[in-house]
């Protein structure tokens, strides 16, 4: 995405920031994604390789992440050449690629297809459609898929005012089901779709065992619910996983 590649900076500091945020972005997602070992990943919209790098530490046997910004995935092939070659050598590649793309085929399809954010980045229904297409050609029978997405519940309009100053970023309503995304001077649009359009666009891609899982703290981290139920009261984000038949 072009915005992605003007200015990521803010974005990307947000993304590693020591925020509680991090503890409720990562917790679910990675306990419904469970043991990674041996598998064959695919990545979709990698960004800058945050996801892929943390499936090859949790032993993938292979991980190829997919982007359309040129910036991002400069960013990850950097950072990968950088501080990761010794721990998973030509375990983990990058490719420009939509994840909306009609033709994109993996020969054999992978194990896991995982995406940290995705379907908010749909503009239209069919480019949502596509992108269940799009999932269930590149997954194999038996395979799983994990995405951290918008929340179709959530209400915009009940975000407190200094919701970035708490949390990192904000939301600007535009034209619903079309809202943006802003972290200080970066913003980038997003869409919010219904629950069935989700399970719609997964069903194309023949996935089924469709579910949607609450964000929550680790056990240890559970003194961050007081201070953080403002949030987890109208969450903007949530996990959603599906299966394809073996």
């Amino acid at each position: 995405m072009a915005d992605y590649d003007r200015n990521p900076s803010p974005y990307l500091q947000q993304s590693v920031s020591d925020n509680p945020y991090r503890l409720l972005e990562w917790t679910v997602f990675m306990d419904v994604l469970g043991p990674v070992t041996g598998k064959r990943v695919l990545d979709l919209a990698c960004g800058d390789g945050r996801l892929t790098r943390i499936l090859a530490h949790g032993g993938a046997a292979e991980v190829l992440g997919l982007d359309i910004s040129e910036e991002m995935l400069d960013r990850a092939r950097a950072q990968n050449a950088e501080g990761e070659a010794e721990a998973f050598p030509d375990k983990v590649t990058y490719a420009e690629v939509s994840a909306a793309d009609a033709t994109f085929e993996l020969t054999p399809p992978v194990d896991i297809v995982t995406a940290m954010y995705l379907f908010h980045y749909a503009q239209s229904v069919d480019e949502l459609d596509r992108m269940g297409e799009m999932i269930g050609r590149n997954l194999g029978p038996g395979g799983r898929f994990v995405t951290y997405t918008i929340n179709p519940d959530y209400d915009f309009s009940s975000a407190p005012d200094d919701m970035e100053a708490r949390i990192g970023f904000k939301y600007r309503i535009i034209d619903p089901p079309a809202h943006a995304l802003v972290i200080k001077d970066f913003e980038v649009p997003i869409w919010q779709w219904s629950r069935t359009r989700h399970e719609k666009a997964l069903r194309k891609g023949g996935l089924t065992d469709i579910r949607w899982h609450p964000l929550r703290f680790p056990p240890e981290q559970r003194h961050h619910v007081v201070g953080w139920a403002w949030y987890l009261d109208n969450p903007s984000c949530i996990v959603l996983s599906a299966a394809k038949p073996g």
